[in-house]
């Protein structure tokens, strides 16, 4: 995603994120916070049974969550998370899965002399390389100075 002032960034521009594995303690206490307790992430039987997954399967909006916090920013330069403009849930991400974030940048739209908003494309993926999720995003960045 955005790492610098908007001054430093240019489309085109790619960052690999650190990584961090997906636990069942992620899932649990997501599903307490949130209440979704849907048995396909917490009932072993039932996603067993299911025939496209075959086991527990992470929440959609953990997987998402956890991706935004795997991606460096700088504080005094990102000043808003703008937006998705669009969201995709491409494969299952399971327990043990060690997610990292490929970010591409796409187009830098100016808002004033001060700020912009950058849209990135944004792809999670697991240890083998497969993607997971695939995401427009955009952020509002200011130029360096203007923080």
């Amino acid at each position: 995603m955005i790492t610098d002032y908007l001054d430093r960034i240019s489309v085109g521009d790619r960052h690999t994120s650190r990584a961090r594995t997906i636990t069942e303690t992620d899932i649990v206490t997501f599903a307490m916070f949130t209440g979704d307790w849907h048995p396909i992430h917490t009932d072993v039987q039932f996603a067993e049974a299911d025939p496209r997954f075959g086991q527990r399967i992470a929440h959609g909006a953990l997987v998402i969550s956890v991706a935004l916090g795997l991606v460096e920013l700088r504080p005094d330069a990102m000043k808003a998370f703008y937006g998705i403009d669009t969201l995709r849930f491409v494969g299952p991400t399971h327990i043990g899965d060690t997610l990292h974030v490929e970010t591409e940048v796409l187009a830098i739209d100016p808002r004033g002399s001060d700020a912009g908003v950058v849209t990135s494309r944004f792809v999670v993926q697991n240890q083998h390389g497969a993607d997971l999720v695939v995401a427009t995003l955009k952020c509002l960045v200011v130029r360096e100075g203007a923080a």
